[in-house]
């Protein structure tokens, strides 16, 4: 009897001493994907700045915080990853992560001032969810950005518009090339811009 008192508040303990942690890691994420949407936001409400200025300032605020590079590897799966040599993954992650950048960067130059409304962020198992809706011709579009802890930093792996992954949009355009293909037929797509981006 004693044993099982014993278990169950133990159990208890680390459940208590476990919910601090979650909420204070929920509002890290909360925190860094406001900062970084207002920042956005801001620059593109700048009517005078050139486009390229906005574009590069705009990377800055969010290249740190999207884990491009693991956005590559998880679009490819790790069986079609495994059948690139070295060079051919060093290739598809540059212009795969340059296919990202100006999709990302031709999808803010839509903006025009709509409203943004932050939701809760959710906890996935080692995951946390943070979305936003954005608000635009009376409806709201809402935008789910994946984070994992890379060290003491979070990480962007995935983003979801309206229930759809980027990642897994992207993994299904790669696997009928690679069904059929080989890793250089998916390189030339890429080079030629033929792989569509999410609508």
């Amino acid at each position: 009897m004693r044993k099982a008192v014993f278990c169950i508040t133990l159990t208890l303990m680390l459940l208590t001493a476990a919910f601090p942690a979650a909420a204070e890691q929920k509002a890290a994420v909360e925190a860094l994907l406001k900062s970084q949407v207002d920042a956005v936001l801001q620059i593109l409400k700048q009517k005078e700045m050139p486009d390229a200025q906005k574009h590069e300032k705009i990377m800055e605020i969010i290249g740190p915080t999207f884990d491009f590079e693991l956005m590559s590897r998880l679009t490819l799966g790790r069986a079609n990853w495994m059948k690139f040599s070295a060079r051919e993954q060093a290739t598809f992650i540059d212009l795969f992560v340059a296919r990202l950048k100006k999709t990302y960067l031709e999808k803010t130059s839509l903006y025009t001032d709509e409203a943004v409304i932050y939701r809760p962020a959710v906890v996935v198992g080692d995951k946390i969810h943070a979305s936003v809706g954005i608000v635009t011709e009376g409806k709201t579009v809402e935008i789910a950005y994946k984070f994992y802890a890379a060290g003491d930093q979070w990480k962007i792996y995935d983003v979801e518009v309206e229930g759809v992954s980027l990642v897994m949009s992207y993994r299904s355009q790669f696997n009928q090339i690679m069904q059929k293909g080989t890793p250089n037929d998916l390189l030339d797509e890429l080079r030629k811009g033929e792989i569509s981006p999410p609508a």
